[in-house]
């Protein structure tokens, strides 16, 4: 049960990272039943904007075990079976151990590691652990527009 929980909520983070569910990361102020005034949609727009150009950071959850994750967009710098090497536009560069539990999806369709190329943008979502990064998801958008 928990393990669900963790991964719903590491879920909705990915979406809210990626502007898509922007409404998910706001839930505290959504659920209001005080109507929203201009002032108030403003900062919504404004904390969707910050999510969808989020290039990496990490969060701590709540629960027993306060799991941190690890969240970076950037362009992939290698990747094969066992890992992938992120770069940020800030050149924040790291890399994700990626191992069987690991969800890929490219162009909003699931897909294998092996799918994932070099030039690559994607947004990667990992548990971290002491030092060690294993990437739970990765949303792969293809090769960067130039």
């Amino acid at each position: 049960m928990v393990n669900r929980k963790t991964m719903l909520v590491t879920g909705a983070a990915a979406l809210a990272l990626l502007g898509i569910g922007g409404g998910v990361a706001l839930a505290d102020t959504a659920s209001s039943t005080t109507p929203s005034t201009s002032g108030e949609q403003s900062q919504t727009k404004h904390h969707k904007g910050l999510l969808a150009h989020t290039a990496h950071g990490q969060l701590t959850l709540n629960g027993p075990k306060h799991q941190v994750v690890d969240v970076q967009r950037g362009e992939v710098q290698s990747v094969d079976g066992k890992s992938i090497t992120v770069k940020s536009s800030d050149g924040f560069t790291a890399t994700y151990t990626v191992d069987s539990n690991t969800k890929v999806r490219k162009d909003k369709k699931t897909a294998a590691i092996s799918q994932v190329a070099t030039g690559d943008q994607v947004l990667v979502m990992a548990d971290k652990n002491g030092s060690a990064d294993t990437a739970k998801r990765i949303a792969d958008r293809g090769p960067a527009k130039r």
